[in-house]
C-alpha cells in the first residue's frame, strides 16, 4: 500500500475545499461569481441583475457603460417585405392591432414606423394640370373625430369631376375660417376656372365665387361623386368607420392617415 505524505493530504483537502466553495458560489444566485452574460456593447463582465421584463425575463445592467439588456433577446427583425405589407395594409380597413396580429409584429415598432411614415407624407396634393377653362368641382365635408366624439374634426374635400382627382383637402371645423383654409388648398387654375357644386352649408357661400358657386341638395345629384368618395374613405380608412373601435388618438396621426390614403388614391387615378 502506497504511503501518503501529510503534505499530500493537506493539498488534497484544500483542493476539495475550494472546489466545494466554488460550486456553492456559482449555485448562489446572489453571488458575483454566478454566470452572467457579458455586456453586448462593451464586453464587460461587471454585470448586475436589474429586475425583469413584463415577459418575466431577467434584465441585466452593465456597470461599465450603463447598458441595460437581456440575455438572448427574441426581438424580431422587420424585413423590407414586411414593411411593404404594412404600407399596403394601412390603405385597407384594418386596425393597427389587426396589422400587428396578422404580421406578428409589435405595436411599439408599428407605431414608430407609422409616425415616421406620416411625417414623410407631403401636405400639398399632386394634381394633374389641366388647360380647361371650365372645371366642374364637387366639394363636401366629412365628419370624423380625434380621441373622442366631443372633439369633431371635419374633412373638407374637393374632387374634379372629369379627372376624379382629389384637388383640395383640409381638416378643421365647419366655420368660415376652415372654408377659407380649404379654398387655399385648391390649385390656382382650379380657383380661377372652377365651377363649384356643394351642399347648402353657409360657409361655402362666404368663400366660393358667387358667380361660379352652385349650392344644391343631395337629391339633385350634383354632388354624387364627392359623396361616393366619402363612402370610399369610410370603407378604406378604419379610423373613419362609424361605430368602430378604431379611431385617432391625436391630430397628427389623423391627418397623416388621411393624407396617406389621398396621395395613394390620386396616384392610382393618374396611372389610369
Amino acid at each position: 500500500m502506497q504511503r501518503v505524505s501529510k503534505y499530500g493530504i493537506i493539498i488534497y483537502s484544500l483542493k476539495k475545499f475550494f472546489n466545494n466553495l466554488a460550486k456553492k458560489l456559482i449555485m448562489d444566485k446572489d453571488s458575483p461569481l454566478a454566470s452572467r452574460p457579458p455586456c453586448p456593447s462593451c464586453g464587460s463582465n461587471k454585470i448586475l441583475k436589474n429586475g425583469s421584463t413584463h415577459h418575466k425575463k431577467q434584465k441585466f445592467l452593465c456597470k461599465e457603460c450603463g447598458r441595460q439588456f437581456i440575455e438572448k433577446p427574441q426581438k424580431k427583425q422587420i424585413t423590407l417585405e414586411e414593411k411593404k405589407r404594412v404600407k399596403k395594409l394601412l390603405l385597407e380597413r384594418i386596425s393597427l392591432r389587426g396589422i400587428t396580429r396578422s404580421l406578428e409584429i409589435s405595436m411599439t415598432w408599428l407605431q414608430k414606423f407609422i409616425n415616421s411614415l406620416y411625417r414623410s407624407v407631403p401636405i400639398e396634393l399632386k394634381v394633374r394640370e389641366t388647360s380647361d377653362f371650365e372645371i366642374d368641382i364637387e366639394c363636401d365635408e366629412l365628419w370624423s373625430y380625434v380621441n373622442s366624439k366631443e372633439n369633431p374634426v371635419y374633412i373638407w374635400l374637393a374632387i374634379a369631376r372629369s379627372s376624379r382627382q382629389i384637388v383640395g383637402f383640409h381638416l378643421g371645423d365647419r366655420s368660415r375660417q376652415s372654408a377659407e383654409e380649404f379654398w387655399k388648398t385648391l390649385p390656382k387654375n382650379y380657383q380661377d376656372n372652377g365651377k363649384f357644386y356643394t351642399d347648402l352649408w353657409e360657409s361655402y357661400c362666404d368663400v366660393l365665387p358667387r358667380d361660379r358657386h352652385y349650392p344644391s341638395t343631395k337629391k339633385s345629384g350634383e354632388t354624387t361623386r364627392i359623396e361616393r368618395l366619402n363612402n370610399t374613405l369610410r370603407h378604406r380608412c378604419s379610423r373613419l368607420v362609424r361605430k368602430n373601435l378604431a379611431f385617432s388618438k391625436n391630430f397628427f396621426n389623423h391627418e397623416g392617415a388621411i393624407l396617406y390614403f389621398i396621395h395613394h388614391y390620386n396616384k392610382e387615378i393618374l396611372s389610369t
